[in-house]
């Protein structure tokens, strides 16, 4: 398929890089051609994507893929079948391609856009890839459904790489996902502080009363800026509690939050009790 005549009206920087005359009327057109096949010219565009850096130019298709991204959506409304999932899916299977990492990673931020449950799968391959994994738990985080699996199952392979560890905790928290109550205790005890935190993070977001003894411990070892942290997670923690149960996590703030700057702290536990 020749998508040479979809990207030729799509502007190429001018002076100091800045994309200018760009002619609306030629780039729409353009784009409701693109749109009559999405998976099609999906599939081709990715194959003009370049490294960032290397020799050669793939602006056009850069800016006539991500607009479609935007777009699909509202196009796959008018027309018959599930154009949106295709599209994704056609996105997503480039992936399994020789693709540069950072082309990996542009193409992901745009299934970010628009995908749906049918491709968490595949984007989930790549909470355990250092580099585009950040890319990943975005779109899978903005997808939400069926993503919390993905970062489950991703959880044990990393946990020996610290970056990709803290990202796929994260994921858990944000999604509070039950499921991962034991894993988000375990994360209290270890060695770094910012897994620590995600932690206590995650069993905020849990508000499980039987894990209050361990966080309320995790949180009396927290030093420096991840004290100040900790603090707020037990304010939040305390909302969703029972009040005889919020009451314990005041107390403690009252006991254990008395340092001069503190003193904010001491009066919101004093006007919660």
């Amino acid at each position: 398929m020749d998508i040479q005549p979809y990207l030729d009206p799509f502007p190429l920087p001018a002076k100091r890089g800045i994309l200018s005359d760009i002619n609306k009327e030629t780039t729409e057109k353009a784009l409701a051609e693109a749109m009559k096949n999405p998976a099609t010219v999906a599939g081709e565009l990715v194959k003009h994507l370049l490294d960032p850096g290397a020799e050669g130019n793939d602006i056009q298709a850069r800016h006539l893929l991500h607009t479609m991204a935007v777009r699909i959506a509202d196009y796959g409304r008018k027309a018959k079948g599930n154009q949106r999932a295709e599209f994704s899916i056609a996105l997503t299977k480039s992936l399994s391609g020789n693709l540069p990492d950072r082309v990996k990673a542009f193409v992901i931020r745009q299934v970010q856009l628009c995908g749906g449950e049918e491709v968490v799968p595949a984007i989930g391959a790549f909470l355990t890839v250092g580099g585009i994994a950040d890319d990943a738990s975005q779109a899978l985080l903005a997808i939400n459904k069926g993503s919390a699996d993905q970062f489950r199952n991703a959880l044990p392979k990393v946990k020996k790489d610290i970056m990709l560890y803290r990202n796929v905790l994260h994921g858990l928290a944000e999604l509070a996902d039950k499921a991962s109550r034991k894993s988000f205790l375990e994360a209290l005890d270890h060695k770094d502080g910012e897994v620590q935190l995600l932690g206590l993070w995650g069993l905020t977001q849990l508000a499980d009363a039987t894990t209050l003894d361990a966080f309320l411990a995790a949180d009396g070892r927290q030093k420096g800026f991840a004290r100040v942290k900790a603090a707020s997670f037990c304010l939040q923690l305390a909302e969703k509690l029972p009040k005889e149960k919020a009451a314990g996590i005041y107390r403690h703030l009252q006991k254990t939050r008395t340092a001069p700057q503190e003193k904010y702290l001491q009066e919101l536990v004093a006007a919660a009790l």
